[in-house]
C-alpha cells in the first residue's frame, strides 16, 4: 500500500516537479511559476500528489477558466492533470480529481475539461468518462474553436474534446 498525500503546490516543488517530468527546461519553470501566480490570485488551486513522500503528479483547477473550449463562461475547469509514468495505476489521478471537483463544487453545479483527441491521451479519454463527464455536443475544437464540418486540421495536443461534469446537487 502507498502513502498517498495532495497538498497545494509551492515554489519550492518546482525542481522537484521538473526532475519527476524529466523538463527542467525555463519554460516549463516559466509556466509552473505562472500557475502559481494564478494561485497566489486566487485563480486557481495549484494540487501536487505525493506517493510515498516522492513528487507523483499535478493539477491545476480554476475557478473561473479563462481559455480552453468554455473559456469566458464562469464554470470551474482542470487544467493539466499529470500522473508521472511510474506513479500511474495507484489511483493518484482519482485523488487529484476527488479534490479538484470538490473545491469546484464549492462555485460551481459543473465543471469542465479539455482532453486532447489522439491516442496518447486514450487512458484520459477513458479515465474522464468512468468519471462521468460527457462531450458538451459542440463536436471537436481545434486551437480552442469548434472545428466545422470538413474543415481541416492537425491532430495534435490543440484538437480537443471539451467534457462537463454536472455534480449531483442532491445530499446523499
Amino acid at each position: 500500500m502507498h502513502k498517498i498525500e495532495v497538498r497545494q503546490m509551492t515554489r519550492g516543488d518546482i525542481s522537484a516537479i521538473c526532475r519527476a517530468d524529466n523538463d527542467e527546461s525555463e519554460s516549463f519553470v516559466n509556466y509552473l511559476n505562472r500557475q502559481l501566480d494564478f494561485q497566489d490570485n486566487q485563480e486557481c488551486s495549484a494540487l501536487l500528489a505525493l506517493c510515498d513522500d516522492q513528487v507523483a503528479g499535478y493539477v491545476f483547477m480554476y475557478y473561473q477558466c479563462r481559455w480552453g473550449a468554455w473559456k469566458d463562461r464562469g464554470l470551474p475547469c482542470i487544467c493539466d492533470l499529470m500522473v508521472f509514468e511510474k506513479f500511474r495505476r495507484k489511483g493518484i489521478a482519482t485523488k487529484l480529481m476527488d479534490i479538484a471537483e470538490e473545491q469546484a463544487r464549492r462555485v460551481s453545479s459543473k465543471i469542465y475539461l479539455d482532453v486532447c483527441l489522439n491516442a496518447e491521451y486514450g487512458p484520459a479519454q477513458r479515465f474522464y468518462a468512468l468519471r462521468g463527464y460527457i462531450p458538451d455536443g459542440a463536436g471537436v475544437y481545434y486551437e480552442e474553436h469548434v472545428l466545422g464540418t470538413d474543415e481541416t486540421c492537425k491532430n495534435d495536443d490543440e484538437l480537443t474534446l471539451c467534457l462537463v461534469k454536472e455534480f449531483n446537487t442532491t445530499p446523499p
